[in-house]
């Protein structure tokens, strides 16, 4: 069976006002699905020189939020229904990206089409009109849009294991650094350098040298 424009389920924007997505706010409904869904994925490096090493330590240094960029269609000639004009309809979409009293931030959004669904926030919205009526009234346009992922924070905590126990970190020491104050700023608190100090075998951890790499354990050794 071929299924005509009607019956093709719509790409459908849920909107929240929080980023736990528990208060909605509405939803807005593409006219026409997109013919095309590009999606970027990036990960962060580092690359520090110890010293005396010929070349740099690369080290994982956390990923970016994904990216997903959508094209939509909007057409208000009538031929294909005759519901709201372009305009009305570039402002329902446009609306999702402006800052709200309420919550002092732009809406958070959930979108689905079929068993696709992305969280996120609408990062921009480039709007191209095509078509013109005779008093100047936008009756065709495109509007490329990319939104980012947004992840709730206690499922990204437990997705990413933060407090398993093979879950190991590498310190590059800077003039400066104290054993102390590394602990503080990796683990929130001083008293976490006996075991960074346990762990590099430190004989004196009162003295770091500039350029040793330190192996930082996670909390639960």
């Amino acid at each position: 069976m071929i299924l005509d424009e009607q019956q093709l389920a719509k790409l459908t924007i849920e909107v929240f006002r929080d980023q736990r997505f528990t208060e909605p706010a509405g939803r807005w409904q593409a006219q026409f699905n997109p013919t095309e869904l590009s999606f970027g994925l990036k990960n962060r490096y580092t690359n520090e020189q110890p010293a005396g090493a010929s070349k740099p330590a690369t080290s994982y240094a956390g990923g970016e939020p994904d990216q997903l960029s959508l094209e939509f269609f909007f057409d208000g000639t009538g031929v294909v229904d005759a519901g709201d004009t372009v305009r009305a309809r570039l402002r329902a979409l446009l609306d999702l990206t402006r800052f709200q009293p309420d919550s002092h931030a732009p809406y958070y959004l959930r979108l689905h089409w079929g068993d696709f669904v992305f969280p996120g926030v609408m990062l921009s919205a480039d709007v191209t009109y095509h078509l013109f009526d005779r008093e100047g009234e936008p009756v065709r346009a495109r509007v490329k849009a990319t939104f980012q992922e947004v992840v709730e924070p206690e499922d990204l905590a437990k997705a990413e294991r933060r407090e398993s126990a093979d879950l190991y970190r590498t310190w590059l020491v800077r003039e400066g650094d104290t054993i102390d104050g590394i602990a503080h700023r990796v683990y929130g608190a001083v008293e976490f350098w006996r075991p960074v100090a346990e762990a590099n075998r430190l004989v004196n951890p009162r003295r770091l040298s500039p350029g040793t790499v330190l192996v930082l354990p996670p909390k639960a050794v």
